[in-house]
C-alpha cells in the first residue's frame, strides 16, 4: 500500500475533510455490519419459517445502529485521539447492548401492536428484572470488539485516506465488518436465536402435519414430530400461515408463538424448542 504521508501535510484542510468523511462512513459500515448480524440472519432465517414482519427487528435496529455508529465514526475522526476513540466506540457498544435486548423484547411489540391493532391483545412481552444480566453480557461482548475498533480506526483511517489502492481504502471498513460480525452473532445468540427457535420447531411440526394429513403416521414418529401438540387445533390449521412470539418466560425456555391461520389465530406453547400445545385464541379479520 503506498502512502504519501510525507508529501501531503496531514493538517490541510481538504485532508482534515477526507478524514472527517471517512470516519462517518466507517462508522456507518460499523454501525450497518453489526445490525446485519444481530437482526438481520434472524429476519432472513425467520422470512424462511414463516416469521410475520421478520424484517421489523433489523429496521427498527439497523437504522439507529447506522447513524449511532456514522456520528461517533465521525467524531472520533474529529477528535483524532485513539483513546478518545476508543471511549466513544465503548459508549456507542452501550446503546448497542441496550438494542440488543430492547428492540425484540419491548419496541418491536409496541410497533407491531401500532402495524397491526389486532395483535395488541395476544402480545404479552415482559422485562424481566433477570434481563440485567444479558445486558451486561451483551455490554462485555460488544464493548471488546467495540473498543478495538475504536483503537484502530485513527491510525487505519489515517493510512486509508492517503493510499492510492482501492483495497488501501477499504480495509479498515473491512475488519470493522469482521469485529462487527462477531459481536453482531453474539448478541442474535442471546436473544433473537432463544425466539427464534421456537418457531422453528412449531413450523417444522405444522409443515409434516400439512404433508402427511390424512396419512396413517408411526406412533414414535408422531412423538418424534410433537403432533400430538396440534391435536385441538388440526381444523384450522392451513397452509398459508404467519408466526410471532407472543409470551416467554424469564429464562425464554418457556415460549409462546402465536400462528396466524387463515380464519384463527392459534397459540402454542413451546417448552424449550418441543411443542406442547396449541389453542384457538381468537379469528382473524
Amino acid at each position: 500500500m503506498k502512502l504519501y504521508t510525507s508529501e501531503i501535510p496531514a493538517n490541510r484542510a481538504d485532508v482534515l475533510r477526507s478524514k472527517y468523511i471517512y470516519g462517518f462512513w466507517f462508522g456507518v459500515v460499523t454501525g450497518l455490519s453489526f445490525s446485519i448480524f444481530a437482526w438481520g440472519v434472524d429476519a432472513y432465517q425467520l422470512a424462511q419459517i414463516h416469521g410475520l414482519f421478520p424484517w421489523l427487528k433489523f429496521l427498527l435496529g439497523g437504522i439507529p445502529c447506522m447513524i449511532i455508529g456514522g456520528f461517533t465514526g465521525w467524531l472520533s475522526a474529529r477528535i483524532g485521539k485513539p483513546l478518545l476513540a476508543l471511549l466513544f466506540w465503548l459508549i456507542a457498544a452501550l446503546i448497542f447492548a441496550w438494542f440488543t435486548l430492547r428492540i425484540p423484547l419491548q419496541i418491536t411489540p409496541r410497533v407491531l401492536s401500532m402495524m397491526e391493532p389486532s395483535l395488541k391483545n395476544f402480545l404479552h412481552y415482559t422485562y424481566y428484572e433477570g434481563f440485567s444480566v444479558s445486558f451486561g453480557i451483551a455490554f462485555v461482548w460488544i464493548g471488546i470488539f467495540a473498543a478495538v475498533t475504536g483503537l484502530l480506526q485513527i491510525p487505519l483511517s489515517d493510512s486509508a485516506i492517503f493510499s492510492t489502492s482501492s483495497f488501501g481504502k477499504i480495509a479498515p471498513m473491512l475488519l470493522a465488518i469482521v469485529l462487527m460480525a462477531i459481536s453482531g452473532s453474539t448478541a442474535d445468540n442471546l436473544v433473537n436465536e432463544l425466539l427464534r427457535s421456537p418457531v422453528y420447531a412449531i413450523n417444522s411440526t405444522i409443515q409434516f402435519f400439512i404433508d402427511h394429513r390424512g396419512e396413517p403416521i408411526e406412533p414414535l414418529k408422531s412423538r418424534q414430530m410433537h403432533l400430538g401438540s396440534l391435536n385441538t387445533v388440526q381444523e384450522l390449521i392451513t397452509p398459508k400461515r404467519k408466526f410471532i412470539i407472543s409470551g416467554y418466560d424469564e429464562l425464554l425456555g418457556d415460549v409462546k408463538v402465536l400462528a396466524r391461520f387463515q380464519q384463527a389465530w392459534v397459540e402454542c406453547e413451546i417448552l424449550y424448542n418441543q411443542p406442547l400445545s396449541c389453542k384457538q385464541v381468537g379469528q382473524t379479520p
